[in-house]
């Protein structure tokens, strides 16, 4: 979740305040690697990786690494497994598909 005001009240502005469960289930955010360059537009309305270990990428180049990135990917173990948080670990769904508790 991507906000333009106040996150809680303890900022300002344009923050990223929340990529879970997207790159625990596998979502794109799941495949970023540290030095990897993210391209953020609020105008516009996307974020997009455009390069690799710190140096930018054409798309495609992009797409392949991340391609690779998915094959290789296998789910982390949910660190919570009973209680509410083992409840959220097994129920909640994506930003993108709502953010209900199937």
């Amino acid at each position: 979740m991507i906000i333009d005001g106040r996150f809680s009240g303890a900022t300002a502005g344009p923050v990223i305040g929340h990529v879970s469960p997207e790159a625990f289930s596998g979502g794109p955010v799941a495949l970023v690697e540290n030095e990897d360059l993210i391209e953020i537009s609020l105008r516009r309305r996307y974020i997009n990786i455009v390069g690799v270990e710190g140096r930018m990428k054409e798309p495609g180049g992009v797409r392949d690494i991340l391609e690779q990135g998915r094959t290789a990917w296998q789910q982390p173990a949910a660190k919570h497994a009973a209680g509410a948080l083992g409840l959220y670990c097994r129920l909640a769904a994506s930003a993108m598909e709502g953010a209900y508790m199937s």
